[in-house]
């Protein structure tokens, strides 16, 4: 499962531009995540600029290394 910290958001929708199912959605300043559908690939995670993704797997959330996250 895909978390997401809309503390942290800055709605850039950057996530969305590298998620390869297209199923994150930004809806009223606010996004949404099909989870079924969503392989857990982390690309939408990495390419989180502000760190506001985080994946949930087997109760424990992982956060990838800062470094190298957003699109360039």
């Amino acid at each position: 499962m895909i978390h997401i910290y809309d503390e942290l958001c800055s709605y850039c929708g950057s996530c969305i531009a590298v998620c390869p199912e297209n199923i994150i959605d930004l809806i009223d300043l606010h996004l949404e995540i099909d989870q079924p559908k969503c392989t857990h690939c982390a690309k939408c995670i990495k390419g989180c600029p502000v760190g506001a993704l985080a994946m949930e797997y087997r109760d424990k959330i992982y956060y990838p290394e800062y470094e190298g996250r957003g699109l360039f």
